[in-house]
């Protein structure tokens, strides 16, 4: 059989999200297809590049061509309404749509919106992260059930478990505390970062919160405002930490931090996949996480799993502090093979399954 032309449109790579979950998604993705005999996988940064490969298929199968986008922005014009080729899209998640009065698009944006849900509707294939990812596209973007295809990501393999001397370092390096609890991610509204940061009013002096991520600095936007206001009514200034200068490829050091942690905290009202569970697992930590949307599919039983509520995370961290060290090892190994079922190995060989099915060649 002649192999897979995998047209992958790589610009998460060279765009702001390349330090964002599209672009680690998309550079992972892509290292796996690259290593299957199946496929032949031709990056594509710009239309243009597409155009320039169509000039030349005639030396490519074009019944086995299709093109891939592993991302798909509701707001802004990231899929052409006009495509040569079988095309898959990869929807992350729709959180926009179900909380409409926080991510409020414009007029322009609008537009865009019904452009690219027209888009969507001719599409071969949308890969997404989880069953509760696949079930709000069936909603709120009207794409038909059986074309809807739930692949389960992975953490970065690069994520493990650090020894105390690496976290002793880091420790001293970035001046983390001596006990914290962690998140890492973004600020968005279904971040629910007040809440995260209400917590400690609930929870001894010495516990302190570590944030990591890029937008933890100052800026004139809701929900940083909203940040800065909750640790003033709180009054915890002195007992929060934002780390916002980590590169994307800097994965030892997040490591060390992720394995000097208390606990990790996913906070979200809502998340389409949540990969910082499966990177605190694979760290050997414990997880606290909300009990809703896909975090109730990735933590499974190996998180505590609880309401978006301020108290409601104290309590988890308390739970954890009188944990015996025996019971707290017994439940990160736990949850260490848990996280070991996802793999990046597993994500391209499901993704693989969906261009076969697309091309009929399944």
């Amino acid at each position: 059989m002649n192999k897979i032309n995998v047209l992958l449109d790589t610009s998460p790579l060279r765009s702001g999200s390349h330090i964002r979950g599209i672009g680690t998604y998309t550079r992972l993705l892509k290292q796996e297809l690259e290593k299957r005999e199946d496929l032949n996988v031709v990056p594509v940064e710009n239309r243009e590049d597409v155009r320039h490969f169509h000039k030349n298929i005639q030396q490519y199968d074009a019944k086995s061509t299709l093109i891939h986008y592993p991302f798909f922005d509701l707001f802004f014009s990231t899929l052409p309404l006009f495509r040569k080729f079988k095309t898959v899209v990869t929807v992350h998640d729709v959180i926009p749509l179900k909380f409409p009065e926080h991510y409020k698009p414009g007029r322009k944006g609008k537009l865009r919106f019904y452009k690219q849900a027209f888009a969507l509707q001719s599409v071969e294939a949308v890969i997404t992260d989880s069953q509760a990812s696949r079930q709000d596209i069936i909603k709120y973007l009207k794409v038909k059930p059986n074309l809807v295809h739930p692949i389960y990501l992975a953490a970065p393999p690069g994520i493990l478990a650090q020894s105390e001397k690496m976290q002793d370092t880091v420790r001293q390096k970035l001046g983390l505390p001596a006990q914290y609890v962690l998140y890492v991610g973004d600020i968005n509204y279904n971040k629910n970062i007040p809440q995260l940061v209400k917590m400690l009013k609930y929870l001894p002096e010495d516990i302190h919160l570590v944030c990591v991520g890029k937008n933890f600095t100052e800026q004139d936007i809701p929900e940083w405002r909203w940040i800065e206001a909750q640790v003033a009514l709180s009054d915890v200034p002195n007992r929060v930490q934002f780390i916002t200068n980590l590169g994307v490829d800097d994965l030892d050091s997040l490591a060390a931090i992720y394995s000097g942690a208390v606990a990790y905290i996913q906070p979200s009202l809502y998340e389409g996949f949540g990969l910082p569970v499966l990177e605190a697992m694979q760290a050997k930590v414990p997880v606290i996480a909300s009990k809703n949307s896909s975090l109730i599919e990735v933590g499974g039983e190996h998180a505590q799993l609880v309401l978006p509520e301020a108290e409601a995370f104290a309590d988890a961290v308390l739970t954890v502090l009188k944990w015996s060290k025996t019971h707290r090892q017994e439940v990160i190994k736990a949850a260490y093979t848990w996280s070991q079922q996802f793999s990046w190995t597993k994500v391209a060989e499901e993704t693989v399954a969906v261009y076969k099915k697309v091309l009929n060649l399944s």
